[in-house]
């Protein structure tokens, strides 16, 4: 599975950072409710953007798209990661590009200068996918499942700025499981024995307490092994280490999907608590 740069450049270099990580799958930050809404919310939106905002690459990637229709007038621009992802950043001022001469098939750093923010879109939608032949984004439409090789992007939000969050919910907590091999259930569903008895063979493999308890001993083998699998150490892969955003407001460790944004999203919700967020104004199309 693709994991991304471990340390990828906040987009918005001007933009104190703002963003809902409760935001993806459930519905959309503002004015959805779930009877009422017609497709999921796929990405993270970077929210409190002027008009004029400078817009980066967050990592090294090749321009799959540039210019391409989005929503309100915006557009976006598609991107092929060195690191296998395939990035959609939505809410580009039309014709920005052209200001720093990016192309469709251009190589580009992480940092490089992409273009501006639309005034009246306020944002960037950023989603992230597996990149394989991906071309474009998908819409997720609330009576399907996830699109193949959609990817939750909420750690890979939280590292751009700093921020490092405990697997607290149930669900990072399945999913870390689960993308370690221990666990094969539901990460939607409740805690229960089946999760237990992976838990239990997590801490065997990892060497920490046989216990079926995810205590601080647990948490900092399991972070060591996702780390590992993203080809650092878990304080590498934290940009706080170096070169992060810092004194923005990003998410409270209680609604965040922690470190595991790689992940594809299974199931039809992502649950979250909006805690202290500061939350997109109203609704976005993908």
């Amino acid at each position: 599975m693709a994991q991304g740069d471990p340390k990828p450049a906040w987009p918005l270099p001007t933009v104190t950072p703002k963003f809902a990580t409760w935001s993806v799958g459930g519905g959309r930050p503002y004015g959805c409710e779930t009877d009422k809404c017609e497709r999921w919310h796929a990405g993270v939106d970077l929210t409190g953007a002027p008009d004029g905002a400078l817009i980066l690459a967050p990592e090294d990637a090749v321009v799959a798209g540039i210019d391409r229709g989005w929503s309100e007038g915006s557009k976006a621009a598609f991107l092929r990661t060195s690191s296998g992802l395939f990035v959609v950043l939505g809410g580009f001022k039309t014709g920005s590009h052209k200001e720093y001469g990016i192309t469709t098939g251009q190589q580009v750093r992480k940092g490089d200068k992409l273009g501006r923010v639309l005034g009246s879109y306020g944002m960037i939608h950023l989603e992230t996918y597996v990149a394989e032949t991906r071309t474009a984004n998908s819409v997720w439409w609330r009576t399907e499942p996830p699109p193949d090789g959609l990817l939750n992007p909420t750690n890979y939000v939280e590292r751009m700025v700093g921020d490092k969050v405990s697997l607290l919910q149930t669900r990072q907590r399945h999913e870390a499981l689960k993308t370690l091999g221990y666990y094969r259930g539901d990460v939607g569903a409740t805690w229960g024995a089946t999760s237990t008895e992976a838990l239990r063979a997590a801490q065997t493999a990892l060497g920490s307490g046989v216990d079926g308890k995810w205590g601080p001993e647990t948490e900092d083998a399991i972070q060591r092994a996702l780390g590992k699998l993203q080809g650092c150490s878990a304080d590498e892969c934290s940009p706080s280490s170096g070169g992060g955003v810092t004194g923005g407001t990003s998410s409270d460790p209680l609604s965040a999907v922690g470190r595991l944004g790689w992940w594809i999203i299974g199931g039809a919700t992502v649950a979250g608590v909006a805690v202290g967020l500061a939350i997109a104004m109203r609704a976005r199309e993908e």
